[in-house]
């Protein structure tokens, strides 16, 4: 047994006892503490998962949580429960051994909030040298789709209608727990908190089921689905989805030509942009959050395209003064085809063929993620809009696709806080605010 020291700002200083086999507290412990000390919510009743030394939950029960706090580590339980003894956390933490993937364990009743630092080494190849069995399940991932999956599919036939689930995931190198599946499964996320430690990108997500769980609107047929979500009610998360419209629109009023199969879709925001960004900002950070998903590329200020250039859909932010809130309208091609004698591409040739339903999935719990208002997650944070951005642009320029202002190349530096360009040409940075004075070489 050895004793370790955990002080950070709201939390400790507390010596902890750590037996062997049992996770230590570390960077990535207070990577999750700073996360879950973000939450806006009311604390009320809290699972966390993996709790080995039990630190994380004595945050949680400072932050005024009742915790229920697992391990499939009997020596870790016991860790925790002495901890939670030397601290007077008793009564408000009890300690359990078990988990997910445990027979007979589930979510207990009533919790709001599940805390996991997800195990994120890379599961041992069949024959290679591994961890005792303890060991193994408190630090390595598993194959196909990870313990997030594992935790994602025990959350199938729940009731998650006010549950909250942060996660600490490690996205780069991407462990097999993944984040995408959530996304897929109707689920949002947004960034808490982030941090590179050596070689890996460590986030810490907050999850949410897209709406609170309220299906979406649909429609066959209709003029428009801008002008659709503007009947929608003034509160909630409202969308519809509609196969087909007669007088669809894009940017400056063009028109939108689309096919049964494609997504055409539309979100009435009930709130001020200004309560997040600007609405140039938004419209970027959205196509980049869809344009990570779908694996494609953006191109400034609101396609999605294929790394050839080729469109594949377009975002568009709508707002006047007489109705409250904004609208959101996405289309996007489900294949490829030719518009005006232009070939465009379709999301079956980034994707492959997946449905249009799952398509929905993902866009919605994209917009979700940067838009929903929550009582319990805080708002997208600017500066991680402004990353998911900025991320999405790089990519088609890190490949050599290359600008130009009038008939002089420039070279891309950077967005502003507007969503303009900023662009540099013969030593002058300039900002560019009108996409048609730009023409891109792919």
């Amino acid at each position: 047994m050895k004793k370790m020291r955990f002080d950070m700002e709201n939390f400790g200083p507390w010596e902890i006892d750590v037996a062997p086999t049992v996770y230590p507290p570390r960077e990535d412990t207070e990577l999750l503490c700073r996360a879950i000390s973000r939450l806006t919510g009311k604390a009320s009743k809290a699972v966390e998962i993996g709790c080995g030394s039990g630190v994380v939950s004595m945050a949680l029960s400072t932050l005024g949580w009742n915790v229920n706090s697992y391990d499939v580590n009997p020596y870790a339980v016991a860790c925790s429960r002495a901890n939670v003894e030397r601290y007077g956390f008793e009564h408000k933490i009890t300690v359990r051994e078990g988990g997910v993937g445990e027979e007979g364990w589930e979510v207990p009743e009533g919790t709001k909030l599940i805390v996991w630092n997800l195990p994120y080494l890379e599961p041992p190849e069949e024959g290679a040298p591994s961890l005792e069995p303890i060991e193994e399940a408190s630090m390595s991932d598993l194959g196909n789709g990870g313990w997030s999956k594992e935790l994602l599919d025990s959350l199938e036939d729940s009731d998650n209608e006010g549950l909250t689930v942060v996660v600490l995931f490690r996205t780069d190198p991407i462990s097999p727990s993944n984040p995408d599946d959530w996304l897929s499964s109707g689920w949002s996320s947004r960034t808490l908190e982030m941090e590179r430690i050596g070689d890996e990108k460590l986030e810490v997500l907050a999850l949410w089921k897209t709406g609170s769980g309220v299906i979406e609107d649909r429609e066959e047929l209709c003029e428009s689905a801008m002008d659709s979500a503007r009947g929608m009610p003034n509160t909630g998360w409202q969308r519809i989805v509609v196969e087909n419209q007669i007088s669809g629109r894009g940017r400056r009023g063009t028109a939108w030509e689309s096919r049964p199969g494609d997504l055409l879709a539309s979100w009435k925001i009930n709130r001020e942009p200004s309560e997040i960004s600007t609405p140039g900002m938004l419209q970027i950070g959205i196509g980049g959050a869809i344009s990570e998903s779908l694996n494609c590329d953006l191109k400034w200020p609101n396609d999605l395209i294929s790394a050839r250039g080729e469109k594949i859909g377009g975002i568009m932010i709508e707002a006047n003064s007489s109705d409250p809130g904004f609208r959101i309208g996405i289309g996007i091609n489900s294949s490829p085809r030719e518009v005006g004698g232009v070939s465009c591409q379709g999301w079956s040739g980034t994707m492959g063929m997946i449905s249009l339903e799952t398509v929905f999935r993902i866009v919605d719990g994209r917009v979700s993620g940067i838009l929903e208002n929550l009582e319990m997650v805080p708002d997208i944070d600017q500066e991680i809009l402004e990353m998911i951005s900025w991320k999405a642009l790089s990519r088609s320029l890190s490949r050599g696709v290359q600008a130009e202002f009038g008939n002089e190349k420039i070279r891309i530096v950077g967005i502003d806080v507007n969503g303009f360009l900023l662009v540099e040409a013969d030593g002058y940075e300039i900002v560019v605010s009108d996409s048609h004075s730009v023409t891109w070489r792919y």
